[in-house]
């Protein structure tokens, strides 16, 4: 054996060896279970209030995600590049305008959800003004600021990234996606498994991870939820999964069946919103380049 080839052999032998992909995504996920939970408590100590737990709540779990993914992909991955980047948040210039053509396309699909239910049913937007209303209105928007970004992370983030590793992008996008659903399961109104609340919410999830797949980051993806919920919830005053904590400034007066509007869990239960999520994945694949991560 020649001097090289011995070298060779030396170095080979020294360099550490990284887990399984699959491995790493089981401990990722351990670790978004420990930071919900965590959040969680912060927001049990708190529970007394309305907004400001909320918040926090995001806020806290944020942190504790990017620190937990960051040590994860330096430690367990070995991954030397910038943390920005390795996260899926690379402060490139693209990178404001990855957010805003997300926030523009969440916008649009959620107004032609409204638009169907203004068009085939009723939908009344009641405008309310006073400080008090504004600030919540800029509390609010916030906090879902933060909590798109939380579910980016968690979703479609560094768990996500290891799940295509091991089961590869149709795999991991539908396993993910089936979790997602499920876990609004538990929010008011959902309706159950076979109901358009589940499957259009593992449909959202869907759009956000091809998203996350075409463009190699979180920006997209991270705006178009934003926009999602934000437009659902705050701009047409209507639920978000259940939930009707994001109206203030404007509140809406829905009428129409079920299937147009989605009842208390809002659009997402609807079947129009099933059909506009279905419409919606071609013109994503069409508008979005795909780059590596």
């Amino acid at each position: 054996m020649s001097p090289l080839d011995s070298s060779v052999v030396t170095a080979s032998a020294a360099a550490p060896r990284r887990l399984p992909a699959f491995v790493r995504f089981l401990i990722a996920a351990v670790w978004v279970i420990a930071v919900f939970f965590g959040s969680g408590v912060v927001f049990g100590l708190l529970h007394g209030h309305t907004l400001l737990p909320a918040l926090l709540y995001r806020l806290l779990g944020c942190a504790l995600a990017m620190g937990g993914f960051a040590f994860l992909l330096r430690v367990l991955d070995l991954d030397e590049r910038p943390l920005d980047a390795a996260l899926g948040l690379p402060l490139s210039r693209g990178a404001l305008r990855g957010w805003l053509y997300g926030l523009a396309l969440g916008a649009a699909l959620m107004s032609l959800d409204a638009g169907a239910i203004a068009i085939f049913g009723s939908l009344q937007l009641h405008m309310h003004f006073s400080a008090a209303l504004l600030l919540r209105g800029g509390i609010i928007f916030v906090t879902l600021f933060w909590a798109a970004l939380l579910e980016e992370l968690c979703f479609r983030g560094y768990p996500f990234e290891k799940l295509v590793e091991s089961l590869g992008a149709t795999g991991a996008v539908l396993a993910l996606s089936a979790l997602f659903g499920a876990l609004h399961l538990g929010n008011p109104n959902a309706g159950g498994l076979w109901s358009f609340g589940f499957w259009n919410t593992l449909l959202v999830g869907v759009l956000f991870a091809l998203a996350r797949l075409r463009t190699g980051n979180l920006w997209f993806p991270f705006g178009l939820h934003l926009g999602w919920n934000l437009f659902q919830g705050s701009v047409f005053g209507l639920p978000v999964s259940g939930l009707s904590d994001f109206a203030t400034v404007i509140t809406a007066t829905v009428h129409g069946s079920h299937r147009l509007t989605g009842g208390g869990y809002g659009p997402e239960a609807s079947a129009t919103c099933c059909v506009l999520l279905i419409l919606s994945l071609p013109v994503l694949w069409r508008i979005t380049t795909p780059r590596h991560t």
